[in-house]
């Protein structure tokens, strides 16, 4: 029986705004750089890839600042690669400063309140499980989540980054649940989609921006008002 649903935070519930498009295309123009947003998409795909599998290894948050410099470097050359796949690291390092330079805050997408409302009818316990340097009660009361909410467990509070198996047992240990009776939803295949079937647990993949087309390892949707169906007709049938 599913008793609880987890989500992954950034990519799945929550964006940047201003979004990266714009943040990215208004720091590389003053280093004569035009992006497209569809270059830009597939440039953050394979950087956020690079930074799943940093994540696996050696933490970013425990990192120092040239370490943070020096990954934050490739992870811009990434983004940019699609524009100019001859990108050099010292434009890259100038761009990913530049980006830095430009205040931005995290928004749920519109689609999350309406579906977390009609889970929470159907009496499902829900959180939320994020490789994020804060702490979850912070990213509930930003983002106003709180009352939508049950519980969110981030890496800082873990001290563990998904696709560690204890950032997943802390959550399921916090609602008594155990993995089979927990789906987990992610944008990340590594962090995400890995973590979970690593510890024993059901996941569904959300591909927002369409960019993991070919996955075949399980439910995919492209946002979050087919959740209920799919977890209805895959889960619960």
């Amino acid at each position: 029986m599913i008793k609880a649903i987890t989500f992954d935070l950034y990519g799945t519930l929550a964006r940047f705004t201003p979004g990266r498009y714009e943040i990215q295309s208004k720091a590389a123009a003053k280093f004569g750089l035009t992006l497209t947003e569809d270059n830009v998409l597939k440039g953050y795909f394979k950087a956020d890839e690079f930074m799943s599998k940093q994540n696996a290894n050696h933490p970013i948050r425990l990192m120092d600042a040239n370490e943070k410099l020096k990954f934050f470097t490739e992870y811009e050359r990434l983004i940019l690669s699609e524009t100019d796949p001859s990108i050099g690291l010292k434009i890259s390092a100038d761009v990913w400063i530049e980006t830095q330079k430009t205040s931005y805050k995290l928004a749920i997408f519109n689609d999350v309140k309406p579906v977390l409302k009609m889970l929470k009818d159907q009496g499902f316990i829900l959180g939320i499980i994020t490789n994020m340097n804060t702490t979850g009660s912070e990213i509930l009361s930003k983002l106003k989540l709180s009352g939508d909410i049950d519980f969110a467990i981030t890496s800082l509070e873990a001290k563990s980054e998904k696709p560690d198996q204890r950032i997943f047992e802390i959550a399921f240990n916090r609602i008594k649940c155990e993995p089979q009776q927990n789906i987990h939803v992610g944008d990340q295949v590594l962090s995400d989609i890995y973590g979970a079937k690593q510890i024993g647990t059901n996941y569904i993949l959300i591909d927002r921006y369409c960019v993991n087309e070919t996955f075949i390892d399980g439910p995919r949707i492209t946002n979050l008002f087919q959740l209920p169906g799919v977890i209805n007709k895959v889960y619960l049938s």
